[in-house]
């Protein structure tokens, strides 16, 4: 047996439309046509039916019975697929995440590869909060973080990314190969450092390195380590820097780290907010943050205490 004919779907929503509003004018600007379009989708639908669904008066527009009976099963039908329509929209239209980190962090390393993230997470518009302090995360605020310490961190549910070493960086172009070229470079000092402790200073990687003829008080000093770094590429110096900030300009050439000795840092962390770690955009983000990470474990082999 065949399936009744429904009666064209244009029809139907101009009649749901005049039915519910009681008027071909109200009708017609919600759907965007003319009332005389209205007028001929309605009588066509009561062609189609052999039967009148409205009656028409200067004044007004009404239902008829079996009008009546078309209008509910109309009404109920196209609200279902509004409310599907609806929900399949909200599921795959982008959604918002904050996430705070250092000024370090987002520009050497997390700005760079945002492209790959929109590609990877199509589905998550992330907001970035440079801040050198910790912030306190929350739902419906700064919802999520990537901190650098020790761990575990207080209101927040968080995930070790990985480990970090503190190494000599410098531009190529100083030509820097054996610990005794350091006495003729500038040595650069960062002041504004809070992580690691103790400080990943010049006296303590000199200690360790067994260098004891290196002035390590002359040089500039740099209030964090973004400007501390951009001046090393600029050739001015030598700097004591995090492995995994720097890792791109290793990469590309623009640093080079001369000597095999490193001092041991802190880790990166990814934190959210309690009770968000399930959500599906930041276990996303948390994902794609951990597939980044890890192949990118700085070699614990010189590092020393």
């Amino acid at each position: 047996m065949h399936r009744p004919r429904l009666p064209p779907l244009s029809a139907l929503r101009a009649f749901e439309a005049a039915a519910r509003l009681a008027s071909f004018k109200a009708a017609a600007e919600e759907l965007l046509v003319t009332p005389t379009a209205i007028s001929h989708q309605i009588k066509q639908l009561e062609a189609h039916m052999s039967l009148r669904v409205l009656d028409r008066t200067p004044r007004a527009v009404t239902l008829t019975p079996r009008g009546k009976a078309l209008y509910e099963a109309t009404a109920a039908g196209f609200g279902e697929i509004e409310r599907v329509v609806t929900r399949l929209l909200a599921e795959t239209a982008p959604t918002t995440v904050t996430l705070t980190s250092t000024i370090a962090f987002l520009s050497h390393w997390l700005v760079p590869r945002m492209d790959a993230l929109r590609q990877t997470i199509p589905n998550i518009d992330l907001r970035l909060h440079a801040s050198n302090k910790v912030e306190e995360l929350r739902s419906g605020g700064i919802e999520t973080a990537i901190r650098y310490g020790r761990g575990p961190f207080a209101g927040t549910a968080s995930m070790q990314l990985c480990s970090d070493a503190m190494t000599p960086v410098c531009s190529p172009s100083l030509g820097l190969s054996q610990l005794g070229d350091l006495r003729r470079v500038t040595l650069i000092h960062i002041d504004g450092r809070s992580r690691p402790a103790p400080k990943p200073d010049w006296n303590r990687w000199c200690e360790q390195a067994g260098i004891t003829d290196l002035d390590t008080s002359a040089g500039p000093r740099f209030p964090d380590s973004m400007l501390a770094v951009q001046a090393a590429i600029a050739g001015q110096g030598v700097v004591i820097a995090s492995r995994v900030l720097v890792a791109d300009a290793l990469a590309t050439g623009l640093l080079e780290a001369p000597f095999t000795q490193s001092l041991a840092g802190d880790a990166y962390h990814f934190a959210c907010a309690l009770g968000l770690e399930q959500r599906t955009d930041i276990a996303a983000l948390r994902m794609w943050f951990q597939n980044c990470f890890s192949a990118a474990e700085p070699d614990p082999a010189h590092r020393l205490p």
